[in-house]
């Protein structure tokens, strides 16, 4: 089973296992502390475990599309990389850094959450395009690129239209940044 088998199973079971693909509400199911925090402009969010707790941190700055899917990729870490964590942490130099095999399964783990093979079929059939399809899903193209990976595992016939770094996560949303108050988003 490669990385992304393993991944897309161990997202079925949760989502089976609690019934939802909010990672707000998983992360509640699975005692995993998340915090708002101001944590400035360059820092969007991380995971660390204290005291045996888990604990996601996202800042208090990012717009509410952005937090979804920088939970779910933080949940993915919690999931998927305990130990690594536990023992080292995430060094903030590799937060979402393209080249650490971590953070491209956790993008992984954050587009087979939140992004649903049906609705991307659904969306594909009525001719939307790639772009159109991220859009309609209010994702960024390289998350609906990584959820394209997976599908294109499992046997669809489906192409984007480029190859998405895994450090997209870095960039801004949507073309916005971190405006000068908490929680304003500004496009």
């Amino acid at each position: 089973m490669t990385n992304m088998d393993y991944i897309s199973t161990v997202v079925k079971r949760l989502t089976e296992k609690h019934g939802t693909r909010n990672p707000e509400q998983l992360c509640r199911d699975l005692g995993i502390k998340i915090r708002d925090k101001d944590c400035g402009y360059s820092l969007k969010a991380y995971f660390v475990t204290i005291a045996r707790i888990k604990n996601i941190v996202v800042n208090s700055r990012v717009g509410e599309s952005l937090r979804l899917i920088l939970l779910a990729h933080e949940l993915g870490h919690a999931v998927l990389h305990t130990e690594l964590a536990a023992l080292k942490g995430f060094q903030e130099f590799e937060l979402f850094d393209s080249t650490v095999p971590a953070e491209y399964e956790a993008n992984l783990f954050a587009a087979e959450l939140l992004i649903e093979d049906d609705i991307v079929l659904e969306l594909m059939n009525e001719d939307k395009s790639f772009f159109g399809v991220a859009s309609e899903l209010n994702v960024p193209a390289e998350l609906l690129d990584f959820k394209f990976r997976v599908m294109k595992r499992r046997g669809y016939r489906l192409e984007a239209p480029y190859l998405a770094n895994g450090d997209f996560l870095k960039k801004d949303f949507d073309g916005c940044y971190c405006g000068e108050t908490e929680r304003e988003y500004v496009c």
